[in-house]
């Protein structure tokens, strides 16, 4: 899980870039980029909590 939502964020943080540098400004997008990083970064301090112990599930 730790890998994939690390992946996500890394993936959303190049298409928010790619977004921002546009050429044509009318040219809508329809993905949030920000929330799917902010999600992924979550998901990804979460995991890394649990692995390292600093979490427990009991």
């Amino acid at each position: 899980m730790c890998g994939l939502s690390g992946t996500a964020a890394v993936i959303a943080e190049v298409g928010n870039r790619r977004r921002n540098n546009r050429n044509d400004i009318e040219d809508v997008g329809f993905m949030p980029w920000s929330t799917i990083t902010a999600v992924s970064l979550l998901t990804f301090g979460i995991s890394i909590a649990f692995g390292l112990g600093f979490i427990s599930a009991e």
